[in-house]
């Protein structure tokens, strides 16, 4: 295994936080940024979950000029980064009768085009060194509409496509991009979800997980580490040919 240097987006809780504890286990040196990242009480959570070895830094992927001074940061702190993991991203639930423009644009914003610009900060970088890899946390809400999801629905949707073209660019160069899909995972922003269901169902918080549990034909929620092993595996040396696909992590749901 060649330790590479790593950034993931929004890592500092659920599926980024299990992406950069696998990736710190593999030797590779990790970076993560994120919007609460510069935070000192945040940054010994994080420190106590995956270890003193990670980077923390401040980063808003919605903003280029916060794009481009942190992926300079990483650069000059731990060397050129050749792994990508985008996995910032937000949702909040709305009908189209109800959407607003900000919460349309905010997702937008943070999901796919901060995707985006991360991945043209680094491509570049890759292209030089011949070789990377840009995994993209997407959503199974990729490719299947839901009520009250509009704008998560399209950024994910948008994000799967941008990991298409991004995977026939990078081919020539040894660069290669995939997105991965998992339906509900149990991470903090599953727990408000958990929250919500409960005050709008009139149940407890546990029947409100049990809801999400029992609609995966598995009967349970898919883990973040179950998403980590598989961006794990693609970082590796054992997928050069993994590229141009969208994983999805489904637990049997189409949602």
């Amino acid at each position: 295994m060649t330790p590479r240097t790593a950034i993931i987006t929004g890592g500092t809780t659920g599926i980024g936080l299990a992406c950069a504890r696998s990736l710190i286990e593999r030797g590779h040196r990790v970076a993560i940024g994120a919007r609460r990242a510069g935070d000192t009480a945040v940054q010994a959570e994080v420190r106590s979950a995956v270890g003193d070895s990670v980077m923390l830094a401040a980063l808003d992927v919605a903003d280029r000029a916060s794009v481009d001074g942190f992926v300079a940061q990483v650069a000059e702190a731990l060397g050129a980064p050749t792994i990508l993991v985008n996995a910032a991203g937000i949702y909040q639930e709305a009908f189209l009768q109800d959407h607003s423009e900000g919460a349309w644009i905010d997702q937008i914003e943070i999901n796919l085009s901060g995707a985006f610009r991360m991945t043209r900060a680094v491509f570049s970088g890759m292209i030089d060194a011949g070789w990377g890899r840009i995994a993209n946390i997407a959503s199974t809400a990729g490719t299947k509409g839901e009520g009250g999801y509009a704008a998560y629905c399209a950024s994910k949707a948008g994000l799967i496509g941008l990991s298409k073209a991004t995977a026939v660019e990078g081919a020539p160069h040894g660069i290669s991009c995939i997105a991965v899909s998992p339906t509900w995972v149990e991470t903090p922003m599953m727990e408000n979800a958990f929250d919500r269901i409960a005050m709008a169902q009139g149940i407890t918080r546990e029947a409100a997980r049990a809801v999400i549990a029992g609609s995966n034909p598995q009967g349970r929620i898919v883990q973040a580490a179950e998403v980590a092993a598989i961006v794990d595996f693609f970082c590796s040396d054992a997928a050069p040919g993994l590229t141009n696909v969208d994983i999805q992590i489904n637990a049997g749901a189409d949602w």
